[in-house]
């Protein structure tokens, strides 16, 4: 599902069936001493540059959002969306790329007004993790 260039070698990562690019080399985070955060508050997973389309539906709600993920990771994702959910809603999170979708619960982690949304997975049915 991944763009390959012929030209170029380009190491990929698969999580959930669809492929990035490994953008293992850059850091995902500053060293707790130089960003503020404590040790349980920096990511536990690296990021990667992932463009795809995203639903999301307000369990309690049942609202429903659509968004644009700009990052993805083994724990979660960002959402960019202008009008996100309150912190801690449980979410039904779909996202679409290349004709296949990954389905999971999620939490809102942290909302950034007329930006988007960073949010954890909390449920993930085993067939989505099959390549």
């Amino acid at each position: 599902m991944g763009i390959h260039n012929s030209n170029r070698r380009s190491a990929k990562t698969e999580y959930f069936g669809l492929n990035m690019p490994d953008d293992s080399s850059k850091p995902t985070s500053l060293p707790a001493s130089q960003s503020g955060l404590s040790n349980s508050e920096r990511r536990e997973a690296p990021r990667h540059p992932f463009i795809a389309g995203a639903e999301e539906t307000d369990l309690a709600s049942g609202a429903r959002l659509s968004a644009r993920v700009s990052e993805l990771s083994l724990k979660g994702c960002y959402l960019d969306t202008l009008n996100p959910f309150p912190k801690a809603t449980q979410i039904k999170l779909v996202i679409f790329h290349g004709g296949a979708t990954f389905t999971a619960l999620a939490t809102v982690i942290y909302p950034q007004p007329n930006m988007g949304m960073g949010v954890e997975f909390s449920a993930v049915e085993p067939e989505q993790l099959e390549s």
